[in-house]
C-alpha cells in the first residue's frame, strides 16, 4: 500500500479573511487544492444571498467536499475601544472542505455505516 503525501483535502484551509465573496473564497480553495497536487473540479456553486456559509461543491478525484466560508482561523485583532490600544484573539473567515456523505452517512471507501 502506497501513502499519497498529498494534505488531505479536509485539511485544506484558505485564509481568505471576512470581507471575501464567496465565489472568489471557492476560487482560492480549489487553487491550494491543485496546488497541493489534486485534481478539482467545480460541481456548484451557490448563489448570493445563502447565509449558510455554503460556497459550493466540488469533486476532489472521484469524492465530493462541499466548501464552506465561516470563521475557521485565529488571528490577532487590534481593539482600542478603551482608548488604550490592544490585541486580542479572534476568529476569522476561512473557506474549508466539509465531506459530502450520502444521505444513510454511506461513506464509498469504508462502506455502510
Amino acid at each position: 500500500m502506497v501513502l499519497d503525501s498529498r494534505t488531505d483535502p479536509a485539511q485544506i484551509i484558505a485564509k481568505v479573511g471576512n470581507f471575501e465573496n464567496r465565489e472568489r473564497a471557492i476560487e482560492v480553495w480549489m487553487y491550494l487544492a491543485t496546488k497541493a497536487g489534486w485534481q478539482v473540479l467545480l460541481v456548484s456553486s451557490t448563489p448570493e444571498g445563502s447565509d449558510d456559509g455554503d460556497c459550493g461543491t466540488v469533486e476532489v478525484e472521484g469524492l465530493c467536499y462541499r466548501i464552506r466560508l465561516t470563521p475557521r482561523v485565529r488571528t490577532e485583532l487590534a481593539d482600542d475601544t478603551g482608548g488604550k490600544l490592544t490585541w486580542r484573539t479572534v476568529f476569522t473567515h476561512a473557506a474549508w472542505a466539509e465531506p459530502v456523505l450520502e444521505p444513510d452517512n454511506y461513506v464509498p471507501y469504508l462502506g455502510r455505516g
